[in-house]
């Protein structure tokens, strides 16, 4: 399983950006385990974000090949409604031909943006799978503040209880709040299933899906995969840490001129 999690980045003006982030631990059993599994994927030509837990197969490959159909098919003016339509398309059309004695439950997140700057909207989508009910598609209302919007896997229960801790602090109802609640919920180990390091992916309100790279635990990771300085330093992406900061890649400390976030001394 996992621990993946959605929220929205709202500013005085409105929703602003949209989040995913995830653990990056695939399990076989409780004992037996790979941190390094990608769970998040993004597109390069549209404004469209993917994150699965439950299974890993069968959403892993179906979001690589969804992102690339993206890329090369989708323009970034098509509707994200329209979008969403054609990611479901493609995996109940993979899905039906995937051997029956293989298919295991999955829950999919698609997050996508319409339109763009002060005009754009975002939107999430819960798609899952299971043997007993089979297919279910829900569109999930999204909240107007900065808070957590939705968190699924097996690690659920264990980044609400943290969530809820950071919500009622002085910093709570903001992005810097959830994402540094769902990194403590990961170091915790409470959850035995979710682990390694977190990946986060994000929409502004305009452009592109973006990949980030995190400083968890004084390394670098990218996608759940450590990354050495000189590689890091090739890569054109922002860095946050587990509070949520813009970090230098090469120091991996706070950057200079970027907003500085404290941790409540109580959490």
């Amino acid at each position: 399983m996992t621990s993946l999690i959605s929220w929205v980045g709202v500013d005085s003006r409105g929703p602003a950006s949209f989040y995913l982030a995830s653990d990056s631990r695939i399990s076989w059993a409780r004992d037996s385990y790979w941190d390094m599994g990608r769970k998040l994927f993004t597109c390069r030509q549209s404004p469209d974000l993917f994150g699965y837990c439950g299974d890993v197969l069968f959403p892993s490959l179906l979001l690589s090949q969804v992102s690339q159909r993206i890329d090369l098919g989708f323009k970034i003016s098509l509707a994200a409604t329209m979008r969403h339509r054609a990611f479901l398309s493609v995996a109940e059309a993979s899905h039906e031909s995937y051997p029956a004695a293989q298919r295991r439950a999955f829950t999919i997140l698609h997050s996508a943006r319409d339109s763009s700057g002060m005009s754009s909207v975002f939107h999430l989508w819960r798609t899952s799978w299971d043997p007993l009910s089979g297919w279910s598609d829900e569109k999930i209302g999204l909240p107007t503040e900065s808070v957590l919007v939705l968190a699924v896997g097996s690690g659920e229960s264990t980044v609400a209880s943290y969530d809820d801790a950071w919500r009622r602090s002085e910093v709570g109802r903001t992005s810097r709040a959830v994402f540094t609640a769902f990194c403590d919920s990961l170091r915790s180990g409470t959850d035995s299933f979710s682990g390694g390091a977190p990946q986060l992916v994000g929409l502004y309100r305009k452009g592109v899906g973006e990949s980030f790279g995190i400083i968890y635990q004084d390394a670098r990771y990218l996608s759940g995969v450590p990354a050495g300085p000189d590689e890091a330093a090739l890569m054109e992406l922002e860095w946050r840490n587990e509070l949520f900061e813009r970090c230098d890649v090469l120091s991996m400390k706070h950057m200079s001129g970027a907003q500085r976030h404290a941790r409540p001394k109580h959490l």
